[in-house]
């Protein structure tokens, strides 16, 4: 399932004028619990230079990179994931060059319960230096 792009523009370190990347999120709309939920977040890069983005863990996420997310339950909004307790992770960062007019798709499996529900997905890194958020749309998804 794709969804619409939404961009978030990023003035490119040495640039004359802001370039943008852009997310879009996908996952199957039925999964089974007993392999996970697929999620993917998809970079796309616009500018006519290649991007590179890095990434450190997450506390709040289990110590996992990009692509983040948050699993809310549908019709109580219930958070499902992430559910614990921050942890204490490690700091390397994980870079991913994003080419020129191209995309880089980064993709992580959820363990959820059976149930309805709607997945925000989104990375947060550094770009050139810069602290960059870019979201995507969230996703529905019925586990069974």
């Amino acid at each position: 399932m794709a969804c619409t792009l939404l961009l978030f523009p990023v003035l490119a370190q040495g640039a004359q004028s802001a370039t943008a990347l852009s997310a879009q999120s996908a996952a199957p709309r039925t999964a089974s619990a007993a392999q996970g939920v697929n999620v993917s977040l998809t970079l796309r890069n616009s500018s006519t230079m290649v991007q590179t983005v890095s990434f450190g863990r997450s506390s709040a996420q289990e110590c996992a990179t990009a692509p983040h997310v948050r699993v809310l339950r549908v019709g109580s909004r219930e958070v499902v994931y992430p559910a614990g307790e921050p942890r204490f992770c490690t700091q390397e960062l994980r870079s991913e060059s994003v080419p020129a007019q191209g995309s880089v798709t980064l993709s992580r499996t959820l363990n959820l319960p059976a149930g309805e529900y709607m997945i925000e997905v989104w990375a947060k890194g550094f770009l050139n230096d810069e602290m960059v958020f870019i979201p995507a749309d969230p996703l529905r998804v019925s586990v069974k």
